[in-house]
């Protein structure tokens, strides 16, 4: 498993350094589960207040008629018994050139690996984001995140694909 979690790392930085002389620009957006954040998760015992946090450095490619091409490494956390972490790399696309002034929309997709009592799975995601530009460098934004939760069918045996909502916000220096 080391060989492979080193494999995907590798993957994203040479992402990262490939995509470099093609941006317009990279930022870092930092999210909040609002269901852990507001009441918690009863089911499970987890109190309002839960952290659950996701945390993305977004590049951007070249805007073109519509918007422009993310790629990002995302990493999230959650304090929940055995402590979850998932690591993944994304890609997708944010439209910006919408009737509202100042609104983004964006999709993407994701793959990578959660980490949870010791034992890591690979993991899709999927997401997709509205963003409001408040100014030239900082946004503020909803996002609706889909996951395969490989961790809930090991120890539960319950479906492994969960939604979850974020509030965050994005700064781009």
């Amino acid at each position: 498993m080391n060989t492979i979690k080193t494999t995907i790392i590798a993957m994203m930085l040479l992402m990262a350094c490939n995509t470099t002389n093609a941006q317009s620009g990279v930022s870092i957006s930092l999210h909040q589960d609002l269901k852990f954040a507001t009441i918690g998760d009863t089911d499970r015992g987890y109190k309002a207040g839960t952290i659950d946090i996701v945390a993305r450095f977004k590049m951007a490619g070249n805007q073109d008629k519509y918007g422009y091409v993310i790629v990002f490494p995302e990493f999230e956390y959650a304090e929940i018994e055995g402590i979850y972490k998932r690591y993944s790399v994304n890609a997708g696309y944010t439209f910006n050139k919408l009737i509202l002034d100042n609104f983004e929309v964006n999709a993407a997709i994701g793959y990578g690996w959660i980490d949870r009592y010791g034992k890591s799975m690979f993991s899709f995601s999927a997401s997709s984001e509205v963003a409001y530009k408040i100014t030239d460098h900082i946004k503020t934004s909803l996002m609706l995140q889909l996951t395969q939760r490989k961790d809930l069918l090991w120890l539960y045996g319950t479906n492994s694909i969960k939604p979850s909502v974020f509030f965050g916000i994005e700064y781009k220096p």
